[in-house]
């Protein structure tokens, strides 16, 4: 009888034993479903991951590219070979020099906006890819006097330089229209000279063509090249080094606001003392 309730007992435990081991094994199953389906679930996640980094980088790359360095150069060239053709016509129909010069500067800016607004078009660059982004104004002007001061005492020097080796600048047809002129030809002057071309000639040369410079040269050299880029087609030699200077200062600026609107201002700062200058003197 004792051996039987003993042999009783041993099944009983080995009876809970199995049971047990059967908990055991199914709780492990069900671990190792969970480790499954979380090691897929982090599978997944990290494709995902992937997926988003690539679209990331194509979102990120740069539409100031290479094919936008070769519209804006490509069109600057087209732009001053049809003015060639354009100043013909526009000097042969003229009545007055001073119309002639008020029409072919007209017809300049008509194809700049032209180049600008094609090439924008064409690659989707937003207004604030070209740098027209909100900046602090105090600072902005604080910057602005500042460079302005410092160039203008370098081109002062310069031109000391000049004159004492007894080369004297020639006019040119921008003096020539900014000489005795009436209220409406100096309000016209202002216009055109102080208000528009900056606008213009900075979307271009340091939103276009600085920006796509900036994407494979860097910050200075793109300055540097923009720089006389703007000087050289200005197509005055004595007056490369100071418009050279002046884009050299309109290059920081933009660099420095991450804003095109401090380098619009030095240069119609620039532009609108050189009118009054030029007139009063006259």
């Amino acid at each position: 009888m004792s051996e039987d309730k003993t042999k009783n007992d041993s099944l009983e435990e080995a009876a809970l034993q199995a049971y047990v081991q059967t908990e055991d094994l199914d709780a492990a199953l069900v671990i190792s479903r969970k480790e499954s389906e979380t090691k897929e679930e982090n599978n997944n996640l990290e494709d995902n991951h992937e997926d988003n980094f690539q679209n990331d980088i194509k979102q990120i790359k740069p539409k100031l590219d290479k094919r936008v360095l070769f519209q804006v150069c490509t069109g600057i060239f087209v732009v001053f070979g049809l003015m060639l053709f354009i100043n013909r016509f526009i000097f042969q129909i003229a009545t007055e020099l001073k119309t002639a010069y008020y029409l072919s500067i007209v017809a300049l800016n008509i194809l700049f906006v032209i180049l600008i607004l094609s090439v924008k078009t064409s690659n989707k660059i937003t207004w604030l890819e070209l740098g027209w982004k909100k900046t602090e104004v105090k600072r902005g002007v604080i910057n602005v006097l500042k460079i302005w001061g410092l160039i203008w005492l370098i081109d002062f020097i310069y031109m000391l330089i000049i004159v004492s080796m007894g080369i004297i600048p020639e006019g040119n047809e921008l003096v020539y229209l900014l000489e005795k002129p009436t209220v409406p030809t100096l309000i016209i002057n202002i216009i055109l000279i102080a208000v528009v071309a900056p606008f213009i000639e900075e979307t271009l040369f340091r939103g276009l063509l600085f920006g796509s410079l900036r994407t494979y040269f860097g910050c200075w050299t793109a300055i540097t090249i923009s720089a006389a880029f703007f000087s050289a087609l200005h197509f005055q030699l004595i007056g490369f080094v100071p418009r050279f200077l002046l884009g050299l200062g309109l290059g920081y600026l933009y660099v420095k606001h991450d804003s095109i609107y401090p380098a619009v201002g030095l240069h119609a700062l620039n532009n609108f003392l050189a009118v009054l200058m030029v007139s009063l003197l006259s």
